[in-house]
């Protein structure tokens, strides 16, 4: 699948939501991570990272995860994700410990509300 076919974004209430749909790995993570990263504007609160339809995360995708975090938090943005419980994917990102730096919500109105707070000071 190509970016275009995989990432979808779109800006509400200050907050940029990105849905990935699919399979995210070494050959597109690199450049849905630029993509994202190239959408945020200094005025946007924060970011949802909506991982409902995304079926795979290999290595490449959590390191995508990782790095989205802390490019934001240099800029005082906040990143939130929206995984479903249940889903395979929440529990690869449970296995990396994820929820010790990055909030992680059932869907994605509760998650926009979460990024639109102020992230916490380290």
């Amino acid at each position: 699948m190509t970016v275009d076919e995989t990432l979808d974004i779109r800006t509400e209430d200050g907050v940029v939501i990105a849905r990935l749909k699919g399979e995210i790995d070494l050959a597109n993570a690199r450049a849905i991570g630029s993509q994202i990263a190239g959408t945020v504007t200094n005025d946007a609160t924060g970011v949802v990272l909506d991982l409902a339809d995304t079926s795979y995360l290999d290595s490449s995708g959590v390191h995508l995860v990782f790095d989205l975090h802390e490019r934001l938090r240099a800029r005082q943005q906040r990143l939130v994700l929206a995984i479903p419980a249940g889903s395979r994917i929440r529990r690869v990102l449970e296995l990396v410990n994820v929820e010790s730096v990055i909030p992680v919500l059932p869907d994605v109105e509760e998650a926009k509300s979460a990024a639109r707070e102020p992230p916490p000071a380290e």
